[in-house]
């Protein structure tokens, strides 16, 4: 047995079909089956239902694809934490859910090293809290930025404790309303939800499927109540949009009041988002002695503080 057939497994299973695997892993599909069916040979088990909508998992195969997660993860962990890395250089892999204080903080952690170190290469994905998920539990990243509704907070605790993996929240809020300040309801303090519904609503495409917002605002939410939608696929784009569509606006996370003003925005509470979500940072277990990465959690609660207290 070899990791790479584990990797393939993985893979496998996670693409539903040996072709989309094949693609994602840059490998050729006729090695990706060959190496299966060796597999399956070995062990004595059919890891895979063959079927004209895919490759489904065998009760076998699902206990196996567990199995072969852990050693693979752990496999990662271990090149990645005991990987020579020169006393002048910095490398860190960051993944983090959209989030404009996130990525802040991350800006500030790479700034006290800029002076002190002589080669620094980090990597800062953002994406969706269900790729940061994914990726980080997949080892390819040492530190993730991971939003959720307070509702689905244990369960995804669970997962995260089942891949050995830590999550520790960063802070618990219910989302606000970013606007122009020229918007009409920035006059509001407390926006009517109401009213909402005559103005284009900016949604991150990916990550707020009807489910998650109703646990995310109010149980109650409708999305068809939100007749004009722009649906963006980056936070840059999100930032752009506020400022030249005319009377849009968006449900955020508590956001710096310096970003706010360089881009003459403003938020707004709303008391209709009566549910709360939780900002959580996670990485691995073996990663809590790892100094970079210490330093980099200090840096982004250092920063989380001062949103929550208004004071950037």
């Amino acid at each position: 047995m070899k990791i790479q057939q584990l990797e393939y497994v993985i893979a496998v299973a996670r693409e539903g079909s040996i072709t989309k695997a094949a693609k994602k892993l840059y490998q050729a599909q006729p090695n990706i089956s060959i190496a299966l069916k060796e597999l399956e040979a070995s062990l004595g088990i059919q890891i895979f239902n063959r079927s004209p909508n895919g490759m489904i998992l065998t009760p076998e195969g699902e206990e196996f694809l567990a199995r072969a997660q852990t050693i693979v993860d752990e496999m990662q962990s271990l090149e990645r934490d005991y990987a020579q890395t020169p006393d002048n250089e910095m490398k860190l892999k960051v993944a983090a859910a959209r989030s404009t204080y996130a990525t802040a903080a991350i800006g500030k952690f790479i700034s006290k090293y800029i002076d002190k170190t002589d080669k620094i290469e980090v990597h800062v994905m953002e994406t969706s809290t269900a790729k940061v998920l994914e990726d980080i539990c997949a080892g390819k990243y040492d530190v993730g930025f991971i939003r959720v509704p307070s509702t689905y907070a244990e369960m995804i605790e669970s997962r995260l404790k089942a891949r050995n993996l830590v999550g520790r929240t960063i802070m618990e809020f219910p989302l606000q309303i970013v606007m122009s300040d020229k918007h009409p309801l920035a006059k509001y303090d407390d926006v009517p939800y109401e009213l909402l519904s005559e103005y284009p609503e900016i949604i991150h495409g990916d990550d707020k499927p009807e489910m998650v917002r109703r646990a995310a605002i109010n149980q109650d939410y409708d999305e068809k109540r939100s007749t004009k939608r722009i649906l963006i696929y980056d936070r840059g784009t999100q930032i752009s949009m506020l400022k030249t569509v005319k009377n849009a606006y968006m449900w955020v996370a508590p956001m710096s009041q310096s970003i706010l003003r360089f881009n003459e925005l403003v938020t707004r509470k709303c008391s209709y988002a009566n549910n709360l979500n939780r900002d959580m940072i996670i990485y691995r277990k073996a990663s809590e002695n790892n100094a970079l990465v210490s330093d980099c959690i200090r840096t982004v609660y250092e920063y989380a503080d001062k949103i929550e207290g208004l004071e950037i």
